[in-house]
């Protein structure tokens, strides 16, 4: 699931999976080294074990130039955690300009999550 914001610069996803091996933290580092490929001009990367609600999660934060020029950089910042054999991933991306709404609209979005039962 996609989300953008009125004028389309910032975009909220969601993916909801199986936990594959290597669990969040796998998902997180297999994603950063496949930045430079996925993601032109992939930059800045920092991947970090945590936590989100008390449950085994990981954090990827990044920036790269855009898929056209006309975008711009963006920053990047993306969580995926694990419960009940699911795998919940949510972030967030926005011109590096806006990186504060970028934050906030995170922020937002992660803690406004909810998963099935709870």
């Amino acid at each position: 699931m996609f989300y953008t914001s009125t004028d389309g610069a910032v975009r909220v996803g969601v993916r909801i999976r199986a936990i594959p091996p290597g669990g969040a933290i796998g998902v997180m580092r297999a994603s950063a080294e496949n930045g430079p490929t996925t993601n032109p001009g992939y930059r800045d990367a920092l991947v970090q074990e945590t936590t989100h609600q008390g449950l085994p999660a990981a954090r990827w934060e990044f920036t790269w130039d855009g898929f056209t020029s006309a975008e711009g950089a963006r920053h990047t910042i993306d969580v995926c955690w694990e419960k009940d054999g699911t795998l919940y991933d949510v972030w967030v991306s926005a011109p590096v300009g806006r990186s504060e709404e970028d934050r906030i609209r995170f922020d937002e979005a992660l803690e406004s999550f909810r998963t099935t039962g709870g």
